[in-house]
């Protein structure tokens, strides 16, 4: 079993292996398991070959689970494994619905490249839940490495270290969730039902750059007349409504929709400082280090964790083109079609 520095300097060593290794986008899911799973989860201080410690196809009422993770006869933890090319939204529901039936407090998602870490005994949304995300090609090696120590390995699974840092996290998230909700309507109050400290405040600033200072009264009634115009929304922005549906042209069947950029399209959107690359293929968005995905926007949300417009964010290099263009300018110098993916 690795140890402190060992064990790090392995997991980089693992890390830096698939890097360099332009197969990997190949892997099935069961080589997938074998080439990237097992030999970390081996790293992280887990016996693979002990089917008490590390159990494969998991079954409890009827459902299965990749992989669970037993110390002393109890389950710590579940993993579930998606083929390197395979974006994993949509696939968390069914793990964290099991996990939540049978009490368990960690599970990961991960096609190998991409780790979804999950706390599904807490509240809130699936994505809520989802504490912490790793790619393994676009992140810091450091980090990743001590994350997957922090989460992961067995000593702190054991221990309840990775338990505690993971709630650590998750309240941080959900603190910051609540902080934006409620800044809306803390200003909104504070604003509408001045107290007498917002006030003086906004007379003393008053006085110092006019050199005059009204009386209280006249500031409340200033924040009175203007208080539509300083309120600010505490609402999500309504969404665009769909458009109508498409009718087919007289005289024929409609002609086939050129909607989705071609095959061989190089498509990159940089995001925080860090550069996703991708290409069409198979009219999906192949994004290296990711998985597949059918609409720009699902790609876009998988790298941000966030609701996004994609189309807005990809630029696109086309087969034989020297510049690379907005998604979205594309789109509309497509005269006479309309986007079926958003």
């Amino acid at each position: 079993m690795q140890k402190g520095k060992a064990m790090q300097e392995a997991i980089k060593a693992l890390i830096e292996e698939l890097r360099n290794n332009s197969q990997i986008y190949q892997f099935d899911e069961a080589t997938t398991k074998q080439a990237i799973i097992l030999r970390l989860l081996n790293i992280l201080g887990w016996n693979v070959f002990d089917i008490n410690e590390v159990k494969p196809e998991y079954s409890m009422t009827g459902k299965r689970v990749d992989y669970a993770l037993l110390i002393n006869g109890q389950v710590k933890a579940f993993i579930e494994v998606k083929k390197i090319s395979q974006d994993l939204e949509g696939h968390q529901e069914q793990l964290l619905n099991y996990s939540f039936k049978t009490g368990v407090k960690l599970s990961i998602l991960t096609n190998g490249l991409a780790w979804w870490f999950y706390l599904p005994l807490k509240e809130g949304s699936w994505d809520q839940r989802k504490f912490y995300a790793i790619d393994l090609i676009q992140q810091d090696i450091e980090d990743i490495t001590q994350k997957f120590i922090d989460f992961l390995s067995r000593e702190n699974i054991q221990s309840g270290h990775a338990i505690l840092t993971a709630e650590k996290i998750y309240k941080g998230r959900i603190r910051e969730i609540e902080i934006r909700r409620n800044m809306p309507r803390a200003w909104n109050k504070l604003v509408s039902e001045p107290d007498e400290l917002l006030v003086e405040l906004l007379g003393e600033t008053l006085e110092k750059l006019s050199g005059f200072k009204p009386d209280n009264e006249y500031i409340k009634e200033f924040l009175k007349k203007n208080l539509n115009r300083i309120l600010i929304s505490s609402s999500p922005p309504k969404p665009t409504p769909p458009s109508p549906p498409i009718q087919p042209p007289l005289g024929g069947p409609p002609k086939p929709r050129n909607d989705f950029p071609p095959d061989g399209t190089l498509c990159k959107f940089e995001y925080k400082g860090q550069l996703y690359e991708g290409i069409i293929k198979d009219r999906k968005l192949h994004v290296k280090g990711i998985g597949a995905f059918s609409s720009l926007s699902s790609a876009s949300g998988a790298v941000t964790n966030t609701s996004r417009n994609g189309w807005r964010d990809w630029e696109l290099k086309l087969p034989n083109a020297t510049d690379w263009i907005l998604a979205d300018t594309w789109r509309k110098r497509n005269s006479g079609t309309v986007p079926l993916f958003v």
